[in-house]
């Protein structure tokens, strides 16, 4: 290692020390500054913008002064371009997303088709021969299974599943003549 290469790393590191240093001393300050121009939610990222400007410029030669001057000047340029930025993509005129947007209750509209396809489902139902339509809503609605229905019914277990089968798809073909509207 020479004596140039020792000089380097030992400005960068001085360089590196001296801006903690003026992150440390000008934080708070900073802090409030941003808080008087800027929304709770936008000053850690401007601030995080200023430090990064600031340390870009510790790696000129030589390094600027960071006095209060300096720093605060750095502080103004970096509102300066947000504003600019913001301005330029008309911010003020998008609305913000609200944070329910994404709400737990369907839509009116979901609502009317989901009363419209509950009505085209009870029509089919009722045209169901008395065996299925018990099979299909004590499967269906009570919960039972194939072996709870057929013992219940006392009917064998391949009839109970014929006649499901059966009002299945009797239903779905009576769903699809009446247009239901799938989801």
């Amino acid at each position: 290692m020479t004596l140039t290469e020792t000089t380097d790393d030992t400005c960068e590191l001085k360089r590196g020390t001296e801006v903690h240093h003026v992150m440390a001393r000008f934080d708070g300050r900073l802090r409030r500054y941003l808080a008087r121009a800027l929304k709770r939610e936008d000053v850690e990222d401007t601030l995080q913008e200023i430090y990064l400007r600031l340390s870009r410029l510790a790696q000129g030669e030589p390094p600027p002064d960071f006095n209060a001057t300096y720093v605060f000047k750095t502080a103004d340029s970096v509102l300066h371009d947000l504003y600019r930025r913001r301005r330029a993509r008309h911010a003020g005129d998008h609305d913000e997303i609200p944070v329910d947007l994404a709400a737990e209750q369907p839509s009116p509209f979901d609502e009317v088709r989901w009363r419209q396809n509950a009505d085209l489902l009870r029509a089919a139902i009722a045209k169901l021969p008395t065996p299925e339509r018990r099979v299909l809503l004590q499967s269906r609605i009570e919960g039972l299974s194939l072996g709870e229905i057929s013992r219940k019914n006392r009917t064998p277990m391949r009839t109970v599943q014929r006649q499901l089968s059966q009002a299945l798809a009797h239903c779905r073909d009576s769903l699809k003549e009446c247009g239901w509207f799938e989801i």
